[in-house]
């Protein structure tokens, strides 16, 4: 009986150890791919940095005196509306 408690708990202590060699190396592995990862999106902010012009991302920005003007237009065409259905 000592003898299969002995050999039982060798089979456990094994079953354990390669159980820790596994979670070493899922651990491992995503830590590479993560490094991996890392360096692509360093290389595709490195390369906009050099293929995007550094004025292009003003086209979004509204500008003032643009919006002001569409702002006049806009309440032009509604006083001429206005002058009509009163006239």
């Amino acid at each position: 009986m000592a003898k299969v408690k002995t050999i039982l708990t060798l089979i456990a202590v094994i079953l354990l150890a390669l159980v820790v060699l596994v979670a070493i190396g899922v651990v491992y592995a995503a830590v590479f791919y993560l490094f991996i990862f890392g360096i692509i999106c360093l290389a595709a902010v490195i390369a906009m940095r050099f293929l995007v012009k550094p004025g292009s991302g003003k086209i979004d920005a509204p500008d003032p005196k643009r919006e002001l003007g569409n702002v006049q237009r806009t309440l032009e065409e509604y006083k001429r509306k206005e002058g009509k259905e009163k006239g």
